[in-house]
Parts: structure tokens; C-alpha cells; sequence
């Protein structure tokens, strides 16, 4: 037994002596049919088939589990048996549950990968393969819910490795496609688009399986089709962002902002005769700051309520007065994070209401620029929301709703210009653009978010206005 599930094994936890050949316990004779264990006895079967079955039973209840409950209180126990497969066995086969988890991911992506570039390789147009790819993507999702969540959120709680094995795997997927797409990539430039296509097409595709309506996605497919159609096969001279250069990590992590330091020790330790709310006001900032920093270094598994409060020169019993547990400071964090960016978006926005292509520019180019600002409260509120919490990937997602808001006027524009524009296409764009600004973040490219702003403001642009005029707004609001 692995040392760290010893807490969670009792006397009723003990699997059967009963326990099939397959390590499996007779127990449960009402498991599903993929549960069901080889022969018992004397069966001859090769022992390699009879891990290798084995092993599926396992992953699969790791799939069903993680969608009961969480992957965090998943435990060894369940796993066997839900597989019917003994502990024992189990470690004959992984070494622990991560490795199991990892096991699991990487066939769901295998299997969701070769599907979709299956589909997407076969004859046709640009727009007829994207089609059948979404058709084939789409017919999973229904099929396999919960796996295709797993393949595209990950699992809350399962470490730095999964997030990592996530992001590896999703972009071999579109390096893929963009290497079917493009055989003759420009030079000297990023081209973005199938980075917002893909990106876009897999936040709505998330947020229907969240919400459990993965059966409206096949109707959504001709809308995402028309949506991704909008886009010349490469963005108008000018709006090429410039060749990403993944930056070295400084040793103590992601830089503070200039602001964060301005409030480390912001107010003096003992008596003060200062106003309650405002001690208050500056001990929760010093909290959220060190919270964003902390994770920044050390990820979340590092994040401690001691640290936390030697961080931000506050005492532990002050913390409790502020945030119950560590996980309400990381939410805490994210949501100031999150609320600043839009606050600094939306007025920029507000100050160019009157130009709708310039203020979308604009807004774009102000979250940008506020975003490498605050590389520690970028990377929490954007990258690690995946491995906190489902109220983190909330707070995230509200966020990127009110983007897409400002996307709306975009439909009153191309109505008049009478140029058809998918109803997905706001939702679609804001969550493209979301998933580049992740893309940048998590790549350790921050600081060169800001020269791929242009093109990002075309992106967004485009499916309303048409290319030429979305690159001209694009670049006034870079200017601007």
C-alpha cells in the first residue's frame, strides 16, 4: 500500500478473501458490464490480456469517480472496488493514484485525438473537414461525458503533473491540426487563429458539458463551423504576432508588481490609531497579493496559511478573521484579480462607447496590459483555477461572460452591413481570446502578451466587421 493512503484504509475497507483470480471481489454481482472480471480459475488467458483488462476496469472507475466526487476524494479503496480489482493488484499495475490518473488522461486524449484528426483528415474543403471534425468531436462528448470533461478541464486537485500533461496534450492536438491545416506556415510571425479557433470551440464545448447539456453541441456545430469560416486562411499583413520565446523563471518565481510591493508592509505592525476598515482593507490586500505570490512559486500544493501570513505580515488569527481556509484566500485572490481586470477593461471600453470596433481594441489591449502587470494574479486567476476548485473555474468563466458581453453591439453592426453572423459567434470569440491569454500565461510568455494584442482585437473582430475592417480597428486600438 502507498504510504499516503494508509489514513484512509479501515477494517471495512478490506477486500473479500473471495477475491477473483482478475483480483476482483464478488461482492458487487450488480457492477455495470465494464466492470465485469475475466473468467476466475483456470482460465489459460495470456497474462498480459488479463492486466490489461484489468487496468481498463480501473480507469474507468477513475472516470466515474472523479465525476461522482472529485478527484481529491477519490481513494485507492473506491477505485478497487468499484474495478473489482484487489489493492494488492493494484499496485502490481500503477503506483499510485496520480500515476493512475495520468494512465486514464493520456488514453482520453489518445483516443479523442486520433478521432478528431481522423475526421479532420479526410477529403473536402477547409470547411467541410473542420465540420466533420466537430461532428465526430461532438458524437464523443454525448457518448462519454464525463471522459471528454476530463480531457478538456482536467481533474480539480490533481497537481501540477496533470495540469502540465493537459497542457502538452492539448497543444500536440493543435499543432496537428494546424500542421494538416497550413503545410506552409508564414515566417517570422505567430498566427493565432487556429489558437482562437480551437480555444473557442473547446469553451463551449466545456461549458455544455459542465452544465451536463452535452447533447445541444451537435446542434451547435454548423454555428461553430460559420463562426471559424470567418477567418482568412491567414491574418491581413500587420496583424502577426511575433514569435513566441518562452522566458526563464526567476528563482523566486513570477515578478510582483509594482503595486504589491508598493503594499508589502503597506501599514505598521502594533496599535494604530488608523480607521478599522482601512487596517482591514490593507490586511486583505496584503493577503490576496501574498496568496497570488506564493502559488506563483510554489503552485498550490505550496500554498499554507503560515506562509500566507508571514507573507503579508499579518497573524494567523487575523487571517481567520478574514478568509476561513486557504482555499478562500485563493478564491478571494482570483476574484480581485478577476474584478480589477474587468474594472480597467470596461472603462477603457466606456471611453470609446461611441466607436465600437476602436473600444473592443482598446478594452483588449488595457486587460492585456493590466494582465502582464500582475503576472502572480494573471497565472492564479487564469492557469491554476484549473487544479483549485469548481467555484474557481466559475469566478473564471463569469468573467470571460462579461467580455463577451461587449461583443454584443457587433450583431447590430453586421445586421446592417446584412452580414450573417453565427449567434455562438460572442461566446465562441471571447472564449478563443481566453484560452490564448492562458496559452501566453502559462507558457512562461507573459511579457510578450502584450505585442500579440493586435491580432488578438482582429480575432475578435472579424466574425462582425469582416477582416479588412477588423485589422484597421485592430491596429487604431493598438495606437491607442
Amino acid at each position: 500500500m502507498a504510504p499516503g493512503d494508509v489514513t484512509h484504509r479501515t477494517l471495512d475497507d478490506e477486500v473479500p478473501a473471495s477475491a477473483d483470480a482478475n483480483g476482483g471481489s464478488h461482492a458487487d454481482d450488480a457492477s455495470p458490464e465494464r466492470y465485469r472480471p475475466l473468467p476466475t480459475g483456470t482460465h489459460g488467458l495470456d497474462p498480459e490480456l488479463v492486466k490489461s483488462d484489468q487496468r481498463e476496469r480501473l480507469r474507468a472507475a477513475m472516470i466515474e469517480l472523479i465525476a461522482q466526487k472529485g478527484y481529491p476524494s477519490v481513494r485507492i479503496i473506491d477505485l478497487t472496488k468499484l474495478a473489482h480489482v484487489s489493492q494488492p493488484t493494484f499496485y502490481t499495475l500503477f503506483a499510485d493514484k496520480e500515476n493512475l490518473f495520468l494512465s486514464t488522461y493520456d488514453q482520453i486524449a489518445q483516443r479523442t485525438g486520433h478521432t478528431i484528426l481522423r475526421a479532420y483528415n479526410c477529403a473536402g474543403s477547409q470547411d467541410e473537414r473542420l465540420r466533420v471534425a466537430m461532428r465526430a468531436f461532438t458524437d464523443l462528448a454525448d457518448a462519454e461525458p464525463d471522459a471528454m470533461s476530463l480531457f478538456m478541464l482536467g481533474a480539480f486537485g490533481a497537481g501540477p503533473c496533470a495540469l502540465e500533461r493537459r497542457r502538452r496534450t492539448l497543444d500536440a492536438l493543435e499543432a496537428s491540426i494546424l500542421a494538416s491545416r497550413d503545410r506552409t506556415p508564414a515566417m517570422g510571425a505567430t498566427d493565432l487563429t487556429v489558437k482562437v479557433i480551437l480555444g473557442g470551440i473547446r469553451e463551449v464545448a466545456a461549458a455544455r458539458l459542465r452544465e451536463g447539456r452535452q447533447s445541444q453541441l451537435a446542434e451547435l456545430v454548423d454555428d461553430l463551423a460559420d463562426w471559424a469560416s470567418s477567418y482568412p486562411r491567414r491574418p491581413p499583413s500587420g496583424m502577426g504576432a511575433p514569435p513566441m520565446t518562452r522566458e526563464d523563471p526567476s528563482p523566486g518565481g513570477l515578478p510582483a508588481s509594482e503595486r504589491a510591493r508598493r503594499a508589502e508592509g503597506r501599514l505598521p505592525s502594533g496599535r494604530s490609531d488608523l480607521p478599522r476598515q482601512f487596517i482591514v482593507k490593507s490586511q486583505r490586500e496584503r493577503i490576496v497579493d501574498a496568496t497570488a505570490a506564493i502559488v506563483a512559486e510554489k503552485g498550490l500544493a505550496g500554498l499554507t496559511i503560515p506562509e500566507i501570513a508571514r507573507r503579508a505580515n499579518v497573524s494567523n488569527q487575523t487571517f481567520y478573521s478574514i478568509y476561513a481556509s486557504k482555499r478562500e484566500a485563493f478564491l478571494g485572490a482570483q476574484k480581485v484579480g478577476m474584478h480589477q481586470a474587468l474594472q480597467i477593461t470596461a472603462e477603457v471600453y466606456e471611453a470609446h462607447a461611441g466607436d465600437w470596433p476602436l473600444a473592443v481594441a482598446a478594452g483588449l489591449r488595457a486587460l492585456i496590459d493590466y494582465l502582464a502587470s500582475e503576472p502572480a494574479h494573471a497565472h492564479l486567476s487564469l492557469v491554476d483555477t484549473f487544479a483549485a476548485s469548481p467555484e474557481a473555474i466559475e469566478t473564471r468563466n463569469s468573467t470571460m461572460h462579461a467580455f463577451a458581453a461587449y461583443m454584443q453591439p457587433g450583431y447590430e453592426i453586421a445586421a446592417r452591413e446584412q452580414r450573417p453572423v453565427p449567434a455562438i459567434a460572442a461566446e465562441a470569440v471571447a472564449g478563443g481570446v481566453w484560452q490564448v491569454l492562458h496559452h501566453y500565461i502559462e507558457n512562461d510568455c507573459i511579457a510578450q502578451l502584450p505585442q500579440a494584442a493586435p491580432q488578438l482585437a482582429y480575432m475578435a473582430l472579424t466574425p462582425f466587421l469582416g477582416p479588412d475592417s477588423a485589422a484597421a480597428a485592430a491596429a487604431a486600438g493598438a495606437r491607442g
